[in-house]
């Protein structure tokens, strides 16, 4: 059976100290008149948060799923490697492109930032509600794409807080203009990542000196290749190779393997 998200609340201590779960809306009633969910079956469950249970289930019905919680283990579809993205502003879909695809490859998270030429510019009393939509846009992907956790979108961030931003963690910043430096070669020289950070530009890409100004604070400007890249490919296409180059695209043993027996 398919994974179901559930809020931490969810869950509770039954009357015996079994931890017990709760799942109502939507999903019940894909439980119980789709897959004809009954009771003594198992499925997985999944609290957001990179936790995985296994439930037994106990109450079907369309309105209300109750089940008791077997295992607890780590959400096996979550990389090891944690990719937060500051993505350019992108005009249009474009944006919800890059959030939906980046969630589905397995981005931690994505800080939506204001460059030099960044077309795409709401007025700042939008941005909580841009914010909010873009939240939905990476939920839904996440329960579609199986996730262990659901990736965050911070807050609408102007460029000069930026470079502040890039201090804690590896940063590569994808450039057309970079001539010298690939993203193969600046891995090869990196042994095993826990946390990285990437920063793309807009469609008319970044200026020399955002780039400098990136560079001067630590990041590493990297090319994609020869051939220019679309705004709202970069970012998902540089995210996959980070993953595949530490081997989080390989195949993930089954938390429980009996579930759903």
């Amino acid at each position: 059976m398919p994974k179901f998200f559930i809020d931490p609340a969810a869950l509770r201590a039954g009357d015996g100290g079994q931890r017990q779960v709760t799942i109502g809306g939507a999903d019940a009633h894909h439980l119980a008149r789709v897959l004809r969910a009954k009771p003594g079956d198992r499925i997985s469950v999944t609290d957001g948060q990179g936790n995985l249970y296994e439930v037994e289930l106990a109450v079907v019905t369309p309105e209300t799923v109750q089940g008791d919680v077997l295992q607890i283990g780590p959400d096996q579809a979550e990389p090891a490697l944690k990719i937060t993205l500051f993505q350019s502003i992108l005009k249009g879909e474009k944006m919800d492109w890059v959030l939906q695809k980046g969630t589905e490859i397995g981005i931690t998270a994505f800080v939506p930032i204001l460059s030099d030429r960044t077309v795409a510019r709401p007025a700042p009393h939008q941005f909580a509600k841009k914010q909010e939509r873009w939240q939905k846009i990476v939920t839904a992907a996440a329960k579609q794409s199986g996730r262990g956790l659901i990736p965050t979108v911070h807050p609408v961030t102007p460029w000069s807080a930026v470079p502040r931003l890039l201090t804690e963690h590896f940063t590569l910043v994808a450039w057309e203009g970079e001539t010298t430096c690939s993203l193969r070669q600046a891995l090869s020289q990196r042994e095993q990542l826990t946390a990285v950070q990437l920063v793309i530009g807009p469609e008319g890409g970044f200026s020399p000196e955002e780039v400098e100004a990136l560079v001067h604070q630590g990041a590493l400007s990297v090319s994609l290749g020869p051939r220019i890249l679309r705004a709202e490919t970069a970012g998902p296409l540089a995210a996959g190779l980070l993953l595949y180059h530490y081997g989080a695209l390989e195949p993930a043993p089954s938390t429980f393997p009996n579930n759903g027996r």
